[in-house]
């Protein structure tokens, strides 16, 4: 075979033996490939998939369906069965995972579907209800829930800390409860934190949060400060690099492996109610009273998601629900 190079009239003669494709990969590039493939996914995200994807091999063999490859009125189905049963985010959750799957295994997606697409579109026009947010923690219950806060002991410092920390940062409970002391910077204007990991962080680069000085009895940055003091005062191993920052505490205050992520609303909660607080919050409820708080205060939107990390405006819009709803009514001061 004859081509030419770069000026068109040199011709280059080009061998026409090829390399033959059917020679088997090394097993070193085919584990190499698992790693990177596992490695695109979220610690949190893989758990979730191995699980849906569980859930979703029992249901077939109580019906006789095949698991992989699936057919699409089988996906259907399942969507079908269990839609009165669970939310929809976890319906479409398990979906995703099952549509995971498939890809992996190199076969036809059955989730892309019309079948499986429009049961769930008409799941959405049927469940609205599922959507509900969670309840926004907003600064006045949080003030109160602080000044409720006077003991002394570990568990003290460690629920103001993550009060204020998860709060002024607008963090997600799995982003809390995986920090570790390593991806806390300090600064002169207070502490940087180094997000891994996190939902809308897919190519794994990492997110900055910042957390300023602030009033005394309300700073993130002191309370987390003086907790990380009332560890290191117990084993210096506490506030090592590796060392998650919210840990599990015994019946004796001593620490004993990181929160969970359910930990996050327990504390709340538990918080809440000892400051005579009625609402039904949840671990979501303290990234949603940030943004809540911020869009009523008159925040920017470009400052409110350099905390938040949202790529647009549509779900500041969605998180900021009802609140202000009352306060902020457009007749207000009219007639006056």
């Amino acid at each position: 075979m004859v081509c030419y190079g770069m000026d068109m009239t040199v011709p280059m003669t080009v061998p026409m033996t090829m390399p033959t494709l059917d020679k088997p990969l090394p097993d070193y590039l085919g584990a190499k490939v698992s790693e990177l493939i596992r490695a695109s996914k979220a610690d949190n995200t893989l758990r979730a998939y191995r699980s849906d994807l569980a859930c979703f091999s029992r249901w077939c063999a109580t019906v006789g369906r095949q698991v992989l490859p699936a057919e699409p009125e089988t996906i259907a189905a399942y969507v079908a069965d269990h839609a009165g049963t669970w939310k929809l985010s976890t319906l479409c959750r398990r979906v995703a995972a099952i549509s995971e799957a498939h890809k992996l295994a190199g076969g036809a997606n059955p989730c892309a579907s019309p079948i499986v697409t429009e049961t769930l579109s008409g799941l959405r026009r049927q469940n609205t209800q599922n959507r509900q947010q969670a309840a926004g923690l907003l600064a006045a219950d949080m003030v109160t829930i602080l000044e409720a806060i006077t003991g002394t002991r570990l568990a003290d410092y460690r629920d103001k800390a993550l009060l204020l920390v998860g709060w002024c940062a607008a963090l997600r409970r799995s982003e809390l409860v995986a920090l570790t002391w390593g991806q806390v910077q300090r600064d002169a204007d207070g502490v940087k934190l180094q997000l891994m990991g996190s939902k809308t962080d897919k190519a794994g680069d990492g997110q900055l949060v910042g957390l300023a000085y602030d009033t005394p009895g309300r700073c993130p940055v002191r309370a987390l400060l003086e907790y990380k003091e009332r560890l290191a005062r117990l084993d210096r191993q506490l506030v090592a690099d590796h060392a998650h920052v919210f840990t599990q505490l015994n019946r004796w205050q001593q620490p004993k492996g990181k929160l969970a992520g359910q930990a996050v609303a327990t504390i709340l909660q538990r918080r809440a109610a000892a400051a005579g607080l009625v609402g039904h919050y949840s671990g979501h409820s303290l990234r949603v009273g940030l943004i809540q708080q911020a869009k009523l205060a008159g925040v920017q939107d470009s400052v409110v998601m350099a905390t938040t990390r949202h790529k647009g405006v549509d779900m500041l819009k969605q998180y900021q629900g009802t609140a202000g709803l009352v306060s902020r009514a457009a007749h207000k001061g009219l007639l006056a």
